[in-house]
C-alpha cells in the first residue's frame, strides 16, 4: 500500500503502532481507517493533516499505521515526505469493471471500519457501500453521497467561512460524532532529505537560502496575477538575487510570454518541467521565499515551513480565507475590493473585474 519515493531511506526502520484507547475514538481505530482525497496537490496538502485524530503525529520517520489514504496519481510524494509518513495508494480516477471488482475484494479483505471521503469519483461511494464499511463519511453534496454514504455531513463550503483545512477537520469530527476540536489543528508538515537536496541544488547551480522561487502558473481554478506583473517582478527581483521559475507543462500559456519577455536576463533559472515531485520539494525548501498564486506550490512551500507570498482572488469561493496556505510564515495578498462574485469572477459585468492588477509590485516588495 505504500508508494515508491525518491526519499533517501531512513536510518530507522519503519514501525507500526496501533491505538488501544478505551475511548470511542480508540474503538473506531481498532480496525484500519480509510481516508480518500483524489484530486489536486494543494487540496491534498490541506486535507492530509486531518488524520491526526486517528494517528500518532510525533515527529519521526514512522509510518502511520491506523490510516490508509487513497490519493490521485502523481501525488504520492507528498505522503512520502509528510511527518509522519503516510501509507497511501495512488488511484486512477476511472476504473474498468474488472478493476472495480478486484478493488472491492481488496477493500473487503482490509476490513475497514471507517472511510472518510473528502473528494472522490462517484464509483468510490458505491464501492464503499458494497464493501459494507460500517462508517461511510463524506460531505453531503452530490447524488452518490446521499445514496451510498451513511454519515454524510452538510457543509456549505461555497460560503468560504473557514479554511479548507478546517472544513476537512470538521468533516471528520462531525461525521464520526467526535467532540468539536478533538482533531489537532496543526497543519501538515513536510520534510526533505538534506543530502538529496544538496545534490539537486548543485545540479542547477543553486545554494540553499540564496535564491527565491516564483511559480506563475496555476490550474485556472482561481484568478491569477497578470502576466505583465510577473514579468515586471521577476525582472526587478533578478537584479538583486537569483530567481528560480518553476512550472509544469500545463503552465505553458503563462510561462511562454514571461520567458520571451525576459529572454537573456541574468540571474533567472528556468526549472519549469525539469523537476520531479521530490525535486520540487527540495528546491522549494531551499528557497529564501516563494511567490505563487492559488496553486499547489504555495501549499507545498507552506507545509515545508518556507516563507510564502500568496497572490489570491477576492471571489468568494477563491478567497484566501478558504484556500490560503497553512504554514508558519505565510503572507497573503488579495485585492482590497468588495467583490460581488460568489462562485466565479463576473468579468466585464463587474466594474472591478481587473482587480488583480491592484496587487501592486510595491505590495509584493513590502513583504519580499
Amino acid at each position: 500500500m505504500t508508494t515508491n519515493s525518491d526519499v533517501a531511506p531512513s536510518t530507522k526502520s519503519a514501525t507500526l503502532t496501533d491505538h488501544d484507547e478505551s475511548s470511542s475514538l480508540g474503538r473506531l481505530s481498532e480496525r484500519p481507517v480509510l481516508f480518500i482525497r483524489m484530486d489536486r496537490l494543494g487540496d491534498l496538502v490541506l486535507t492530509m493533516g486531518a488524520d491526526s485524530v486517528f494517528s500518532e503525529t510525533q515527529k519521526s520517520s514512522e509510518v502511520t499505521s491506523s490510516v490508509d489514504w487513497w490519493i490521485a496519481p502523481s501525488t504520492g510524494f507528498i505522503a512520502d515526505h509528510a511527518i509522519p509518513r503516510r501509507r497511501v495508494r495512488e488511484m486512477k480516477l476511472k476504473v474498468q469493471y474488472r478493476e472495480f471488482k478486484q478493488l472491492l475484494k481488496e477493500v473487503k479483505a482490509r476490513n475497514y471500519r471507517t472511510a472518510v471521503v473528502f473528494h472522490a469519483p462517484w464509483w468510490v461511494s458505491i464501492l464503499l457501500w458494497l464493501a459494507r464499511i460500517p462508517n461511510r463519511v463524506g460531505v453531503k453534496s452530490q447524488w452518490h453521497t446521499f445514496l451510498f454514504l451513511n454519515k454524510s455531513v452538510r457543509q456549505k463550503r461555497s460560503l468560504s467561512e473557514v479554511s479548507e483545512y478546517e472544513y476537512n477537520l470538521q468533516l471528520v469530527e462531525n461525521g464520526l460524532g467526535l467532540p468539536e476540536g478533538s482533531a489537532s489543528r496543526a497543519p501538515l508538515e513536510l520534510a526533505i532529505d538534506d543530502g538529496w537536496q544538496k545534490e539537486t541544488l548543485a545540479d542547477h547551480g543553486l545554494e540553499k537560502n540564496k535564491y527565491a522561487v516564483v511559480h506563475p502558473g496555476m490550474s485556472g481554478s482561481a484568478r491569477n496575477w497578470p502576466t505583465s506583473h510577473y514579468i515586471s517582478w521577476i525582472g526587478e527581483a533578478a537584479k538583486k538575487e537569483t530567481i528560480v521559475v518553476t512550472g509544469t507543462a500545463s503552465d505553458e500559456a503563462v510561462l511562454d510570454p514571461i520567458r520571451q519577455a525576459l529572454a537573456g536576463a541574468k540571474n533567472i533559472v528556468w526549472l519549469d518541467r525539469k523537476l520531479s515531485g521530490p525535486m520540487l520539494l527540495q528546491v522549494l525548501d531551499g528557497a529564501r521565499v516563494v511567490l505563487a498564486p492559488s496553486t499547489g506550490v504555495a501549499h507545498l512551500a507552506a507545509a515545508l515551513g518556507r516563507p510564502v507570498i500568496g497572490l489570491y482572488s477576492p471571489v468568494k469561493v477563491q478567497h484566501p480565507k478558504r484556500w490560503g496556505p497553512q504554514g508558519p510564515a505565510v503572507t497573503v495578498l488579495v485585492p482590497d475590493v468588495e467583490c460581488p462574485g460568489k462562485k466565479s469572477c463576473l468579468g466585464t459585468q463587474c466594474e472591478l473585474h481587473d482587480c488583480m492588477n491592484r496587487i501592486s509590485l510595491e505590495s509584493v516588495r513590502a513583504v519580499w
